[in-house]
């Protein structure tokens, strides 16, 4: 993974590239050019999260659940939760969801003993879980999701705060060729000019980064995730 760029550094790239002026800083902008560079690249920061999960971007989600209790705040800045990354840690198994709207219905007004095994579901910018837990319980869960911050301060310029850019010397958790090139792209559909090359030469990188950004695991050609609790199932 490259350096990461401050926005002027980054807004700077794409002007150069384009044969505009560059800026001193990006507060206080004027100049409708510069204006629009900026507004692209924050909306290519934020577009880029949703189409792909990039590990910089990935954080931890824990709940405790409350006894009588079935829904739960979802991070204020969570993009998606990351699938199959739902645990139950206190028994040590993963969660079973999520449900289907059909699935919810049936669960929740069907005779339906309350086993072990926690289900849950999204809805309404809620985490709800069923079986509602009881009186005592002491359960904790466990997911992974992909923040819409990918932006960083520069007095904590290790921590993504923040999903628009706002001074000049913010970092941004993306690759800066990445967000050049998809800029780039941006700018030549806005102004109505061919977009063949700068398409190309945005997923070059994008499919470059995509396939470099956590590793590669050994390739199947029957690919199937299986649990701790799975493995050797065939042979029970």
């Amino acid at each position: 993974m490259a350096a990461y760029w401050t926005a002027l550094q980054t807004v700077n790239q794409i002007a150069g590239e384009l044969g505009l002026d560059q800026v001193a800083t990006i507060t206080g902008l004027s100049d409708v050019q510069s204006i629009q560079l900026l507004s692209l690249l924050n909306s290519a920061g934020n577009e880029l999260g949703m189409y792909y999960p990039w590990q910089q971007l990935a954080k931890r989600f824990d709940i405790a659940l409350v006894a009588l209790q079935e829904d739960y705040n979802l991070p204020v800045d969570m993009l998606y939760l990351r699938d199959q990354t739902q645990w139950d840690t206190t028994n040590r198994w993963p969660l079973l969801g999520p449900k289907s709207a059909q699935e919810w219905a049936w669960l929740k007004n069907s005779f339906v003993a309350s086993l072990p095994r926690m289900r849950y579901r999204i809805q309404g910018n809620k985490f709800k879980v069923f079986p509602i837990p009881p009186v005592g319980t002491t359960q904790s869960f466990y997911m992974e999701y992909i923040s819409q911050h990918w932006v960083a301060a520069a007095a904590t310029p290790t921590i993504p705060n923040k999903e628009l850019i706002t001074a000049s010397d913010d970092i941004l958790f993306y690759d800066p060729w990445l967000l050049v090139k998809f800029v780039k792209f941006k700018f030549y559909g806005l102004k109505g000019f061919n977009t063949k090359e700068v398409q190309a030469d945005f997923m070059r990188v994008f499919e470059t980064l995509t396939g470099k950004d956590t590793g590669a695991e050994k390739l199947s050609l029957a690919p199937k995730f299986q649990t701790p609790y799975e493995i050797g199932r065939a042979h029970v």
